[in-house]
């Protein structure tokens, strides 16, 4: 029996994760009040409306022709969207991902880890290439919406998902003429935030990720206190964390003792003490609000 996490927690329902590639249109109102952790990878295009979505550390304003992709799974809230907005979405499984990137280089997949977000340009070879991944959205649609089957659905997952992959990679130099050359400590922040949305539950210290990067805690401050609107490294660890946090306190089955234990706080008062100071409510306070 196939998987497909769409589950309901408070009344709302949200896609986490599956063992097949999806398509959906949506307005990500599932991600609304509360953030969810997707554990498959994402590729969304916004078609209409605006939006503003998190991932707990970073913020994404999305609009009309604007691409957001993770390709390892993300965190995501959506903080905002007027009444129009709308994404086509494909979410794909981890082992499909896995088997369909091998042949492609890994500078997209870096790429991709530092500019997940991409707004096309007026310009016509922008327009092009928007128009190619509507056609792509199109075929994802007709392959793999409601409760098409065929005997060989893994094929043509594996063949869709690759040849989706290296028609994004042929895209990348287009992309990097639109984006601005990034300074040393911008594209060093990028690669911080990438890290943050990759071992935020675990890693709570900044010494961590400076050693990761390569860089002395000192110049890992200066650079995102620069950069990233005056936020400290500690600020966006802890941001990350809350949303966290917040995932984990939206299953009534989980205890805030082993949740405490997941996100490798010292104990559950601890992890009180923090989700109060971030959000004036304690743990219990949290899901009372949600009931």
């Amino acid at each position: 029996m196939e998987k497909y996490s769409r589950r309901t927690r408070y009344g709302k329902s949200f896609l986490s994760d599956t063992d097949h590639i999806r398509y959906e249109e949506t307005d990500l109102s599932f991600l609304a009040g509360s953030p969810c952790h997707f554990r498959c990878g994402i590729y969304m295009a916004c078609v209409s409306g605006r939006c503003e979505v998190s991932t707990g550390a970073e913020t994404f304003h999305l609009e009309p022709q604007t691409e957001l992709i993770f390709l390892n799974g993300t965190l995501l809230h959506r903080l905002g969207a007027t009444e129009d907005f709308r994404v086509r979405m494909i979410v794909f499984p981890e082992d499909v991902f896995l088997k369909a990137i091998l042949p492609i280089d890994t500078p997209y997949m870096n790429y991709a880890d530092e500019h997940p977000c991409y707004r096309h340009t007026p310009d016509a070879r922008s327009q092009a290439t928007w128009t190619q991944m509507c056609h792509w959205m199109d075929t994802a649609q007709m392959l793999f919406s409601g409760g098409y089957q065929t005997q060989f659905r893994d094929l043509q997952e594996y063949n869709f998902l690759q040849g989706l992959l290296l028609w994004l990679f042929n895209t990348v130099p287009e992309k990097l003429e639109v984006h601005p050359r990034f300074s040393r400590q911008q594209l060093l922040c990028q690669q911080f935030l990438q890290l943050v949305r990759e071992y935020g539950k675990a890693e709570h210290s900044a010494s961590f990720y400076a050693e990761k990067l390569c860089v002395s805690p000192r110049y890992l401050h200066r650079a995102t206190s620069r950069c990233l609107e005056g936020r400290s490294p500690k600020k966006l660890i802890e941001e990350q964390l809350v949303a966290e946090v917040e995932v984990l306190l939206n299953d009534p089955d989980m205890t805030v003792t082993a949740i405490a234990e997941q996100l490798n706080f010292a104990d559950q008062s601890y992890l009180t003490r923090f989700f109060k100071r971030h959000t004036g409510l304690s743990p219990k306070q949290y899901r009372s609000r949600k009931g």
